[in-house]
């Protein structure tokens, strides 16, 4: 008796296995569909940051630490890759970075262009400390400015400084918000 138990308690598991395997397969090539994005193909010629790796042209990224101070959660530091450029928000003004390629693996910042709004200083919370926007973004604008070459590592974009010291790092944005 017990082994006729046994025997239609797997038949009905193998019939649902075999019901949803389809299903699964097809939701699984749905999910696949929707995170797939082209990525952009460049002349051997071109930089985006020229890091030796997968283009970076268009991805977008959030600053997470500098030097290994890591950057506070209520300040926003963003960048978008461009063909020449790497623009975004500093923490309260614009700016856009011109760059370019040195030799097979390096960059070089040539000039910064920023908007020229004063900064706030901000207070995430009661007793907590306060943010200085300025003193962050003036900090990050340096070390960017400093750049010489730049490795992605999965979802983390780490750039050296021109003596190879690791110096900010970014991670990235997988959605269109800041």
């Amino acid at each position: 008796m017990q082994a006729g138990n046994k025997l239609s308690s797997h038949t009905t598991m193998s019939r649902r296995h075999f019901l949803l395997t389809p299903l699964l397969l097809y939701a699984g090539s749905l999910m696949a569909a929707e995170n797939t994005t082209p990525v952009p193909v460049l002349p051997s010629d071109a930089c985006p940051l020229n890091s030796g790796g997968p283009s970076l042209l268009g991805t977008r990224w959030r600053l997470f630490s500098m030097y290994d101070n890591k950057i506070p959660d209520d300040l926003a530091i963003t960048m978008e890759v461009g063909e020449n450029d790497m623009s975004g928000i500093g923490g309260c003004n614009n700016y856009q970075a011109i760059f370019e390629r040195i030799g097979n693996r390096g960059f070089k910042v040539l000039k910064i262009d920023q908007s020229r709004k004063p900064c706030e200083v901000l207070r995430p919370g009661p007793g907590e400390p306060t943010i200085n926007v300025g003193t962050w973004e003036g900090s990050y604008l340096r070390i960017l400015r400093r750049a010489g070459s730049v490795n992605q590592q999965g979802l983390a974009l780490q750039f050296y400084d021109f003596n190879g010291k690791p110096s900010i790092v970014f991670v990235k944005q997988l959605s269109q918000s800041a």
